[in-house]
Formats: structure tokens, C-alpha cells, sequence
């Protein structure tokens, strides 16, 4: 329960910080343009009507509802169909049908009407489109009482879904930047028809329209590139809410709170407020749905961490093999055999979008080198498991690890070189969606590479040794796209690299008596590129596009310490106890390690 409260409080955070106009590079919309029919009007009827439809109250302020319907949730303050077209503004009207309908005004109507007063669309304008409920309801007695009632309905909402078209292609063509069109839901879940006989016929009438909106919406989205057509499903939810009500906030979602006459004693705890609009709450809940919908491009970004922890593994499993052949130790010749385990800590700061995180892992390295008294070589396999936790996003990973590495040593000066390969297994990723408790999951893998180069030597100094050395290193890390699975908005994440070359100087230094010693060192490491690919994430089964967001990976600019004690206990067996610790602007790690060698 902490997790989701703390997941739910970072997504609402996130998406108050996606919808400021200021925000760099984040997803914004300076302006709401609705048309639609009762789900979102905002008391144009009330108010076309003098104010006698809906009666308010129990009506509230002429929405049908009790409160602001879901488009007034969306952080823009509309104004009526009478409002300034340069503004926010609703054109929405109870009982409106999707074609040109005089009264109320038909959605075709609608946009005619807006554009007649000069209203025009812009590349930052939001525009919202939910409509062909009530040609579906007109249109179900006569199809009900017919000898093919399918086939009778069928045309009707064929019909509204090709008037929906119409006009996101003439909204499209006239530079609209983003469109989110809502598709209808599942009227068989609503009081009005639950348990009813009309109920799978309402049911396939829905089907069939949202079928024929998804196929001409795709068409239009192909045909209009310039404009992103979000398609909000509330079709897929609804079973999802009507399972679980108390989940989403309510606990009744089979009966209406107004039946005509009188009004039950707890709004707050019903979703549906009639026969079959929802109440505040329920459009509260279709609000929060949409949400998942418009940020997708900026919620998906958080999934950058997962290509870091798996770079960061790789950059500390290269540090590990060249680190074995650096020590102050002269080398002999023949074979040893190593084993080391670790625990480790990382901490990401809040970029932009992306959230603050968290890694918390374990890992263990066994490795086998052999050599002479001036050349070394080595094979090490690894194995590191990490805990991610980013807020509305975690995900558990493995990173199964083998490098290969070797060095030259003559008196005091060494170099040696390191590379490597990993299969990161990303296991239960799991994203707390705006749409709170529902989560998404999902899983991939990735394969991550790099190569280390270091070079140094050594200067006794009286007891103590100390060791300048310098040190560049490659790493890519490959992440195959996947597409997550849940009732929201279901996110589809491309392919990504993160890649980067970085470089770092560093002081070692070692002493001690007899069979101990410690050895202490400090240095700082800094990016010499970041050529990582931008996250870039759709909506699975959608026309929205694909959209690319840029992040800088968190590890430039790190001052490095390290510190521990070394033993020989039993006459052969080399006992290391150490810690190793990064800290830059953006992010912080701990790591503990205990590693035994033994000559063989």
C-alpha cells in the first residue's frame, strides 16, 4: 500500500509538472477545444435551453451530472459554445448526434459553428471528440423490433463512427496538433441497459462503432502525420472498473444516484449519477484515464532507468576486472581463482520528467586468472540483480555477465584492458498508471557490451605506495522494445541504446604491516559522450504516434571513492573486504564488496 500511495503521488506529480507550459521538452497543450455530446458539455444545453435542460438541480450547473464532467478536468478552464474562439472553449451538447443535427447542434454542426466564428487550430491546441452514443440509443427501438436487429444497427453506427472521422480529418487538415478521440463504452455496464434484453444489442452496436472509428482513425493518422490522434479506449476499462468499484473510489456501479425522482444520500460513493452518465466521481475517474492517454510520451520516458542499470552494471563489472590487475601486489606467476560478493545502493535524481529512483542489488563474481610475473589474463562471470524502484515505475533485473581481461606489468608501471558482455533480463516491470491502482506490466531483455582501457604506476612513499592512474571506457547497452499489458492506456516502448564513452583520473593509495594492509583511493570520472538513443514510446494498437523523448543518462561528473583491507589468513587465502562509492549532481551509489582469492 505504501508503494502505490507513494507511486500515485509521483504520477500526479509528474503530470502536474508535464502540463506546464514551461516545462522543456515535455508534452503540453495550450489550449482545450471540445466537441461532443452530454458526456462533455459543460452547461451549453442548460444554457441553449434557458436553462430548463438538465434541470439543475439535482443537475449540477447544467452538466449531466453531479459536479465538472472529465473534459473540465483536464487543467483548462473552458468557456460555453458562446465563448471566444481563441480561448478554451466547449462546443459540446447533451443529446447531440454526431452528424448535422439543428438541435442541439450535431458535432458536424459543432465544428461548423466554431469555424464559421473564425475559429481556427494550431499545433499546441488539444481538441477532444466523444460522440455517437445517442445515435446508437435512437436508433436501438426500431432496430430492436426488427427482423435483423444487427444488421438494422449496424448502419447507424457505422454512420457515427464515419462522422466522428469527418471531423478529426477536417480538424487535422486544419492543424490541429493533437487530437484525443473517445470511443464508446460498454453499454452493457451501465444501469440503463445492465441485465436488460437491448444489452448485447447495445453491446454490438458499441463493437461495431468502435471498430469502424479505430480503422478510419488509423487512416486519417496515416494521412495527416502532422497531427498526433490519440484514441482514448473506454470500452477496455469498464469491465476492469465494474470488477473492482471500491478500487477506483466508488462502490456502486450498478445502479443510478438519481432515478428521476430523488437523489440517493452518497454521490461520492456511485458511478453512475443516471441511467448512464457518471457522476463527479466517475468522470473523475475518466479524467485520470485520459491523463494516461495525453503523457504518454513523457510517462514512458521513466523507462530510461532500465537501460541504465543495466549500463551501470556493465561499468561495474569492467571496473571489477581491471581493478584485480592495479593492486600494489607484485604478480606471480601460475593460476588463482577469485570469488566476490557484493551488495550495492544507487540513488537517481529527478530529471525533468523522469522521476527520482532507486536501485537497491546484490551480485556475485567469480573469476579465473593465470600468468606470469609481466603478463596477466582473466575470465570472470557475473551475476547482479537489481531492484528498481521509480516511483511509478519499477522492474527487477538480472544481469548475467563475462568478461575477458589481461594486463602487462614491468617494475612499477602497468596498463591493462578489460571487455565484456551481459544478458540483462528485465523481469517484472511494473508501472503504477494514472488510472491508480491499475497497473501495467510487462518484461524484456537487452544486451549490454563495453570495454575498459587503464593505465599507472606505482611510487613508494615510506611505508605507503601510491598509484596516479588514468582510465577511458565504452559501454552500450542494448534494450529490445515491448509493449506493456493492462487496461489503460497500453503503453508500446521502441527499442533503445544507451551508450557512452567515459574517462577519469584517479590516486590510489596502499600500506600496512605484515599479511594486512588497506588501501584507500579517490578520483573523479566524467562523460566523454552520451550518444544514447531518445526513449521513444506509443500506444499499442493505436494511430497515436510514437514519440521520442531526449534523456541524459545521470553518471557525469562522478568523484570516486573506494577504501578496504586486505588479509592473508591460512597462509594461502587473500581475504578483501572494501567499499566503493560514486557521487555526482544526479546521482549517488554505495557498493560493499567481500572477495576471496586463492592460489591454485
Amino acid at each position: 500500500m505504501s508503494r502505490l500511495l507513494r507511486g500515485a503521488a509521483v504520477a500526479a506529480l509528474t503530470l502536474a509538472a508535464v502540463s506546464a507550459a514551461d516545462a522543456a521538452g515535455a508534452q503540453t497543450y495550450n489550449r482545450l477545444v471540445v466537441f461532443g455530446d452530454s458526456l462533455s458539455d459543460n452547461g451549453n444545453l442548460y444554457l441553449a435551453t434557458g436553462g430548463t435542460t438538465p434541470t439543475s438541480p439535482p443537475y449540477y450547473q447544467g452538466r449531466f451530472s453531479n459536479g465538472p464532467v472529465f473534459t473540465e478536468r483536464l487543467g483548462f478552464t473552458l468557456t460555453n459554445f458562446m465563448g471566444p474562439v481563441t480561448g478554451n472553449i466547449n462546443y459540446a451538447f447533451g443529446g447531440a448526434r454526431t452528424d448535422s443535427q439543428a438541435s442541439p447542434p450535431g458535432m458536424r454542426v459543432q465544428l461548423a459553428q466554431y469555424q464559421g466564428r473564425g475559429g481556427v487550430f494550431g499545433a499546441n491546441d488539444l481538441v477532444s471528440i466523444l460522440g455517437g452514443a445517442n445515435n446508437i440509443f435512437q436508433g436501438l427501438p426500431a432496430a430492436g423490433a426488427s427482423s435483423n436487429p444487427q444488421g438494422s444497427i449496424a448502419p447507424v453506427s457505422l454512420a457515427a463512427a464515419a462522422d466522428i472521422n469527418f471531423i478529426v480529418g477536417n480538424v487535422a487538415q486544419a492543424g490541429a496538433g493533437t487530437i484525443l478521440v473517445t470511443n464508446l463504452p460498454k453499454l452493457s455496464l451501465t444501469p440503463q441497459f445492465r441485465a436488460t434484453p437491448a444489452a448485447p444489442l447495445a453491446d454490438y452496436a458499441v463493437t461495431t462503432f468502435n471498430g469502424a472509428l479505430l480503422t478510419g482513425l488509423n487512416t486519417t493518422a496515416a494521412a495527416r502525420p502532422g497531427t498526433n490522434i490519440i484514441m482514448m479506449d473506454l470500452f477496455k476499462v469498464g469491465d476492469v472498473i465494474a470488477a473492482n468499484p471500491t478500487a477506483f473510489g466508488v462502490s456502486n456501479v450498478t445502479q443510478p444516484c438519481f432515478n428521476g425522482v430523488t437523489v440517493c444520500a452518497n454521490p461520492n460513493d456511485y458511478f453512475y449519477w443516471d441511467g448512464v452518465h457518471p457522476t463527479a466521481a466517475g468522470h473523475a475517474v475518466m479524467a485520470r484515464l485520459a491523463n494516461d492517454y495525453l503523457y504518454y510520451g513523457d510517462l514512458g520516458s521513466q523507462t530510461a532507468v532500465l537501460g541504465e542499470t543495466a549500463w551501470r552494471h556493465r561499468e561495474d563489472a569492467l571496473d571489477g576486472s581491471t581493478a584485480s590487475l592495479s593492486g600494489r601486489d607484485a604478480w606471480t606467476a601460475g593460476t588463482a581463482i577469485s570469488v566476490a560478493a557484493l551488495v550495492d545502493r544507487t540513488k537517481t535524481d529527478a530529471r525533468g520528467a523522469i522521476g527520482e529512483a532507486t536501485s537497491d542489488g546484490y551480485g556475485v563474481r567469480i573469476a579465473l586468472e593465470s600468468g606470469t610475473e609481466t603478463m596477466k589474463f582473466g575470465l570472470a562471470g557475473s551475476y547482479r540483480n537489481a531492484d528498481v524502484d521509480a516511483g511509478a515505475l519499477n522492474v527487477d533485473l538480472d544481469s548475467f555477465g563475462l568478461d575477458i581481461y589481461g594486463g602487462w606489468r614491468s617494475g612499477d608501471l602497468f596498463v591493462n584492458a578489460a571487455a565484456g558482455v551481459a544478458q540483462d533480463d528485465f523481469n517484472d516491470i511494473s508501472r503504477l498508471t494514472s488510472l491508480a491502482p491499475i497497473v501495467h506490466t510487462g518484461s524484456t531483455r537487452g544486451v549490454s557490451t563495453g570495454a575498459r582501457l587503464q593505465g599507472g604506476m606505482w611510487f613508494d612513499m615510506g611505508g605507503v605506495a601510491v598509484s596516479p592512474r588514468a582510465a577511458v571506457a565504452w559501454i552500450n547497452s542494448d534494450v529490445d522494445g515491448f509493449v506493456e499489458q493492462g487496461p489503460a492506456a497500453q503503453y508500446a516502448y521502441q527499442d533503445r541504446s544507451v551508450q557512452g564513452a567515459t574517462a577519469e583520473i584517479a590516486l590510489r593509495a596502499e600500506g600496512g604491516i605484515d599479511r594486512f594492509h588497506f588501501f584507500a583511493e579517490g578520483g573523479y570520472r566524467d562523460s566523454l559522450s552520451d550518444d544514447s538513443d531518445p526513449v521513444r514510446t506509443g500506444i499499442a494498437g493505436n494511430p497515436a504516434q510514437v514519440l521520442a523523448r531526449n534523456v541524459d543518462q545521470p553518471w557525469g561528473g562522478q568523484f570516486l571513492a573506494s577504501a578496504g583491507i586486505e588479509g592473508t589468513v591460512m597462509d594461502r587465502l587473500k581475504v578483501s573486504i572494501g567499499y566503493k562509492g560514486r557521487f555526482g549532481d544526479q546521482a549517488d551509489s554505495h557498493m560493499g564488496v567481500v572477495q576471496l582469492t586463492l592460489p591454485l
